[in-house]
């Protein structure tokens, strides 16, 4: 018994040992070349472009077991932005018979699968033939062709690698003598031998002598011509229609469109000017809340939190303190919490919408908690943000106009650009890259300057000039010292004023607090409220009575606290050259591609 598992445990090792050395044998691309020979027949076809016949004959010697079903070759689509793709592809094998093949194309390349799904053993040879088109290329002194004749990217060595360049009748009598060979790995200098053209009746025959090449060692020949012995394809050419009128179309779009944005700002600008001249102001009506205010001003983006501000100093609902921690493991102060108070104070239609949008339908006491991140309160704010740009054009602040001038320049701008960017995307196969790289941003830039140019745009109305400017005298008193803004209440007798006809300073300064939000400026008079409660002995204000809890001292950074907490819970949403002439190297040229084992 012991015997047999001895026997059975022997058997599975030999068979575990042969079973895994298959995958070491698995790699497709591990096999030789006994030799490699190309042949090139340079000419040109009837209107003067260059053409290359092209024939590989490649003996590959493939390992004695199922690994291969052929090989792989790859050659490049295009050449110096021409289409180099080959055509009139053929293989067979060492007597001439077909051999089966299939033909894939990626971005760079076209890909050559030869053979089927039998596997091949031992020594096989592939006879590939195919054409390429305009493969010389024009240099400034010079036409060369400069080609990779056997690809770099091969792990496969080869023992002999030849190559023979018929150059035919015409053409050879332009060849210049200038000849190169590089081989080695990318970018090697290491040279090679090529023999001298042999003219033969106009025609002229070039030779590679064989020589061994190890696996990722490639060979580039280049052959000069006289200047001019080809023509080069039109991609190639200078083509001022796709090189020049690109480039002159979108800078000429873009100088307008700028031109039609700046005419826009300065109609902007001009209507939004009444008088000019910015006098102090120390109240606002009550036909300007906060969400109207902010958009006449220009100031829009504390105005969800001035609105509820003013609501709060108009007594029409309180700011409290919550009771729950807002911080991390419940450390921090609490988020504010609203209390609707009296609706009979919200004297605006705005005001109204305000706290509907709040508090619902609940009657006095209710209560609303400021959420810290809730998509949806975010977006009713946002909302009614917009309501008060809605409102302020129906009140007459704002109208829509398209300035004439400006319309005419912005479509000019729109269809100059769209033709530059149509051009540059028509003629991008050239690889122009100074047309593209102004064309394309310059067009698009010029194609959204147009538009913005051609569509009407809101502007301040005679009535809105004359409330901005009346703003833009609040933010005066706001910003100017106490001294001078006691001098100016002492000049007026509108003010609010107590029985014994003195100015309620602590009234008049909270109903400016809301607008000292909108401008930005709640510390700075926050501060100046501070002054006035202690100077009037008030110790907890009534629209906002958790000051008193933290304590006076500290009310322009409570104000300035509440204000980015408002904001923050409004903005929230949730997420998301050649080598003939010296200098070059192996792999520098067309052609080239890849190749290795199927």
């Amino acid at each position: 018994m012991m015997r047999l598992l001895l026997l059975i445990t022997a058997l599975l090792a030999t068979l575990g040992v042969a079973l895994g050395a298959t995958p070491a044998h698995a790699n497709v691309d591990d096999f030789e070349y006994d030799s490699w020979h190309v042949s090139y027949q340079l000419d040109v076809d009837e209107d003067g472009r260059a053409v290359a016949r092209v024939t590989e004959q490649l003996v590959a010697v493939f390992p004695d077991f199922d690994q291969n079903r052929g090989i792989v070759r790859a050659l490049p689509l295009s050449y110096e932005r021409a289409d180099a793709a080959p055509r009139d592809i053929a293989i067979s094998d060492a007597a001439g018979k077909p051999v089966p093949f299939e033909v894939e194309d990626d971005d760079t390349f076209r890909i050559i699968l030869v053979g089927d799904d039998s596997f091949v053993r031992g020594v096989q040879t592939y006879v590939i033939s195919y054409t390429l088109h305009d493969v010389v290329l024009a240099t400034d002194d010079r036409d060369e062709f400069y080609w990779d004749v056997v690809p770099i990217e091969r792990q496969q060595p080869i023992a002999a690698f030849s190559a023979e360049f018929s150059i035919a009748e015409g053409l050879g009598e332009k060849l210049t003598g200038a000849t190169a060979c590089f081989t080695g790995s990318a970018y090697s200098t290491d040279t090679c031998e090529i023999s001298e053209a042999s003219p033969q009746s106009g025609s002229a025959m070039l030779t590679v002598e064989p020589f061994a090449l190890p696996a990722g060692s490639g060979v580039t020949v280049g052959i000069a011509f006289e200047n001019g012995s080809v023509v080069q394809p039109p991609v190639r050419l200078p083509n001022p229609f796709l090189d020049i009128v690109p480039v002159v179309s979108a800078s000429a779009a873009l100088l307008l469109g700028l031109v039609s944005a700046v005419l826009i700002v300065l109609e902007r600008r001009k209507r939004r000017t009444y008088r000019g001249v910015i006098v102090a102001q120390y109240e606002v009506p009550d036909n300007l809340p906060p969400l109207i205010a902010g958009p006449v001003s220009g100031e829009n983006k504390s105005t969800i939190a001035a609105q509820v501000v003013h609501l709060a100093v108009r007594g029409a609902l309180r700011i409290e303190d919550g009771t729950e921690p807002a911080g991390f493991l419940g450390k921090g102060r609490p988020q504010p919490v609203l209390r609707l108070l009296d609706q009979g104070r919200a004297v605006d239609g705005l005001d109204r919408r305000t706290i509907s949008d709040l508090f619902g339908s609940a009657g006095a006491g209710a209560t609303f908690t400021l959420p810290k991140k809730d998509e949806k309160f975010g977006k009713k704010m946002v909302a009614l943000s917009g309501e008060g740009v809605t409102q302020a054009t129906k009140r007459g602040y704002f109208e829509q106009i398209r300035s004439r001038t400006a319309t005419i320049l912005g479509a000019a701008a729109l269809a100059l650009g769209a033709l530059a960017v149509i051009l540059t995307f028509i003629g991008i196969a050239r690889e122009n890259w100074v047309t593209i790289t102004v064309s394309l941003p310059f067009g698009f830039a010029a194609i959204v300057l147009g538009i913005v140019g051609m569509v009407k745009h809101r502007v301040h109305t005679q009535r809105g000039a004359e409330a901005r400017e009346h703003l833009a005298g609040v933010r005066e008193f706001i910003r100017v010292a106490e001294s001078d803004r006691l001098r100016l209440l002492q000049g007026h007798t509108t003010a609010e004023r107590r029985p014994d006809g003195s100015v309620d300073v602590v009234v008049l300064y909270e109903r400016l607090l809301p607008y000292a939000i909108l401008f930005g400026l709640e510390k700075e008079w926050g501060k100046v409220l501070e002054v006035q409660y202690q100077e009037t002995g008030v110790d907890s204000p009534l629209w906002y009575p958790a000051l008193g809890v933290y304590g006076l001292t500290h009310l322009d950074r409570s104000i300035s606290s509440f204000s980015q907490s408002f904001t923050s819970a409004v903005s929230y949403s949730s997420s998301s050259s050649g080598g003939t002439s010296g200098g070059g190297f192996s792999g520098g040229g067309g052609g080239g591609g890849f190749s290795g084992g199927r």
